[in-house]
């Protein structure tokens, strides 16, 4: 374990000191988006080592969201219904007279440094741009711009290639990832225990499964952190989507989990009519398939210099949360159900605890969309990510609990004693009442 944890830090720190972007511009008069960065309250720079082009009016652009045009200017990527001269008028801070193509260093832009300093977290938009009049649509130059530069923040080796919104979560994806391998190796145990001593074993077999996912998911998303950080360069997208998959299927698998045992899944003889298995299968599929769907639209659709938006903060999401209050409404109701035909009070207690403990980690999820809506949106994607995982490790760490391995828990028996309702045992009378109405009894089974 020591092993693993120095390896995935060293894999994390053991790069260069900012995100580099480096690229081309051959379009005069197209505004073009370059890079998004959330600057810390500690300040940071942006490194310019390379601006060439073969006309001197190219010029690159820094917008930060303290400016008022901010929204106006970011909305317009892609679309350039504002004048680009106007949009030139309201940067920041802008870089001018661009080294001549191959012969670099002619206006000193190695090594241009710009310091940001703010008073809060900032997110800062690069640009780059030439809106010469000299250039119109019928008028097409042999136009070249090259650019390289870097951004980076203030702060430790972990922080200072992220963006401010990122910062932390790295970390939390390492720390979550170890703790929930702790989880599986439980749960494995857990599963190896029961079946030795006879006791019910598919919870913890069937929560392995489940964290097998999460860890997946995790393992892909740090591999995606140590692309960024060591190579110095953009996400790999397709690990982040992959990520993210992996991450709403086990949400997906837990809520099946919590479905069948509140049903009576291992504790009860009332579980399994059919109904109840294909409302169940419809559930799961629906929202596996439906967070599927709205997370690759909005991974691909959402604008790169505006994606800070959490996807389930849209209106499909919206959507997706109402159906989870459709599914806390299904699980307490069908909870109560077998409940009242239950005739051990261990098992009616369990089933009534077990309802109010997983209803809250259901109604979770469109708490967690609610608060995602109010928050600045270079806060949303930190705390969001971090909040999904506490909140899963509390209710993975309650039910750990709940199936503990050992003779004296009522959860993990088989149900081979339990009876169904009012087939109670019968007091035999010494008349031999008792036994003929047993007998009664039997025939009509």
């Amino acid at each position: 374990m020591k092993l693993l944890i120095l390896l995935l830090i060293s894999l994390l720190i053991n790069g260069a000191l900012s995100i580099n972007y480096s690229g081309k511009y051959f379009k005069p008069t197209e505004f073009r988006f370059l890079a998004r960065f959330g600057f810390s309250s500690e300040g940071g720079t942006m490194e310019l080592q390379r601006f060439q082009s073969n006309y001197n009016t190219t010029k690159i652009l820094l917008y930060s969201d303290g400016n008022k045009y901010f929204d106006k200017i970011v909305n317009d990527f892609g679309k350039n219904k504002m004048r680009c001269v106007d949009k030139i008028n309201m940067a920041d801070y802008e870089y001018s007279l661009p080294d001549p193509v191959g012969k670099p260093n002619e206006n000193r832009h190695i090594y241009d440094i710009k310091p940001i300093s703010q008073q809060r977290d900032r997110v800062w938009v690069v640009a780059i741009a030439d809106c010469s009049s000299q250039f119109s649509h019928s008028y097409k130059p042999a136009y070249k711009s090259y650019y390289t530069f870097e951004l980076s923040n203030n702060g430790d080796k972990f922080d200072k290639e992220l963006s401010v919104e990122q910062q932390s979560i790295p970390q939390a994806h390492i720390f979550f990832f170890l703790l929930f391998t702790i989880f599986l190796a439980i749960s494995i145990v857990y599963t190896v225990v029961l079946s030795r001593k006879g006791l019910q074993n598919k919870v913890p077999l069937f929560f392995s499964i489940i964290l097998v996912v999460f860890l997946v998911s995790l393992g892909l998303f740090i591999a995606n952190w140590a692309h960024i950080i060591k190579f110095r360069k953009y996400e790999k997208k397709f690990l982040n989507l992959f990520g993210n998959i992996f991450m709403i299927l086990g949400n997906g698998l837990f809520v099946a989990l919590i479905l069948m045992i509140g049903q009576g899944w291992t504790t009860s003889i009332y579980y399994g009519t059919i109904i109840k298995k294909v409302v169940n299968a419809f559930v799961v599929s629906a929202l596996v398939i439906v967070g599927w769907a709205l997370y690759i639209v909005f991974a691909y659709k959402s604008p790169e210099q505006n994606n800070y938006i959490y996807f389930m903060d849209t209106c499909g999401g919206y959507v997706l949360a109402v159906f989870y209050v459709v599914i806390i409404i299904y699980f307490c109701w069908t909870n109560l159900i077998i409940r009242t035909k239950q005739n051990d009070e261990v098992k009616k207690n369990f089933i009534l605890t077990f309802t109010i403990i997983f209803a809250f980690w259901l109604i979770s999820h469109p708490l967690v969309v609610i608060v995602a809506h109010f928050m600045d949106p270079w806060v949303k994607y930190k705390v969001i990510a971090l909040l999904n995982l506490a909140i899963n490790t509390i209710f993975f760490i309650i039910l750990l609990i709940l199936f503990r391995p050992t003779n004296e828990n009522p959860i993990v028996a088989v149900i081979e004693t339990d009876k169904k309702l009012g087939d109670r045992p019968m007091e035999i009378k010494e008349d031999g009442a008792g036994e003929n109405k047993v007998n009664d009894l039997n025939i009509l089974q």
